[in-house]
């Protein structure tokens, strides 16, 4: 019995094994990029395999691995230890560079997974690491994200955008690279949306890949208008217009502002307001007896429900006249 229990026990191991080892966990992400998938929170080994080149079959060839010889002929495996991944390049005799791989290592999902590279987005869901928005329906987008404190280095690998909408996009990373930009080159703001955005962003720190998709989004599902500019102020009387990123004509895409005056000393986001009212107009005169108090203006899509963009405040000082 206890020799049946050792030869089962045994197994259970070697397939355990062979499904961690196995190259069916080994991913081409780009060209010269391959990923190991694997679960970091046990130990794992894998043996990855690297090709030279079809062209290099009759060349000496030789693997350095951070200025170290790695192995020797077109076609080598290398280990890969947990997340020790590692910068292969292959050379002939004379030294001459022929070829590379960048071998990454990309934790496998599961629910609990620990994410290393993208902190969650405050206020948002659960599982949102990435928040994005557009500024009209001329078919650009921004995202954001934050980096955790211990991967600020950590730069996008790859951004795949449109792959199953079959829209065409170009996307460029921010020179802060805290976010990027995404515009539809196929886009015409008149026309109606027939399929969601999808998008994911690989993230790489060191060795370390993390890939964050974006729930597949609408244009329309996103927009948030910029801040609303006071464009003229007389006495108690505000002027203000569309923002200049706002979707032309307004006639097609009208907005609706929202005015609340305050207290001076309160701010826009008090619920002490002495007037609260919504307008299609870009011109209002406050009638109030206060001689100091706080202008709040902010702006909406008419059309689509989406949150109100942010306050754009004014603060009045009028001063008694001496007679």
């Amino acid at each position: 019995m206890n020799m049946l229990l050792h030869h089962v026990l045994c197994l259970i191991l070697h397939v355990v094994s062979s499904s961690q080892y196995g190259t069916e966990t080994i991913e081409t992400l780009m060209p010269n990029v391959k990923v190991v998938k694997v679960d970091l929170r046990i130990f794992t080994e894998t043996q990855v395999p690297l090709l030279c080149g079809d062209s290099y079959q009759d060349t000496e060839v030789i693997w350095m691995k951070d200025s170290e010889r790695e192995g020797q002929g077109n076609q080598i495996q290398v280990k890969v230890e947990e997340m020790m991944g590692a910068n292969y390049s292959c050379h002939n005799a004379a030294g001459d560079y022929l070829n590379h791989t960048l071998v990454l290592v990309q934790d496998i999902p599961s629910p609990n997974r620990t994410r290393r590279i993208l902190e969650k987005s405050h206020d948002a869901d659960e599982n949102e690491y990435i928040r994005c928005l557009a500024k009209n329906y001329n078919g650009t987008f921004h995202c954001f994200w934050k980096k955790t404190t211990y991967r600020t280095s950590a730069v996008v690998a790859l951004v795949q955008v449109g792959q199953f909408s079959g829209r065409n996009f170009s996307c460029s990373v921010h020179s802060d690279g805290a976010g990027l930009t995404c515009e539809d080159l196929d886009s015409c703001s008149f026309a109606e949306e027939v399929s969601r955005i999808d998008l994911t962003v690989y993230f790489r720190s060191n060795y370390l890949l993390e890939d964050y998709t974006v729930t597949p989004f609408y244009i329309r599902e996103i927009v948030e208008t910029d801040k609303i500019h006071i464009t003229k102020v007389e006495g108690n009387t505000f002027q203000w217009g569309y923002p200049a990123t706002w979707s032309l004509p307004c006639s097609y895409y009208p907005l609706t502002f929202q005015v609340k005056v305050v207290h001076a000393r309160e701010s826009c986001d008090s619920e002490k307001q002495l007037l609260l009212k919504e307008t299609k107009e870009t011109k209002l005169t406050v009638v109030h007896s206060s001689k100091r108090y706080r202008f709040c203006l902010r702006a909406k899509d008419e059309l689509v429900g989406r949150p109100w963009c942010q306050w754009t405040d004014y603060e009045v000082k009028h001063h008694h006249k001496k007679h």
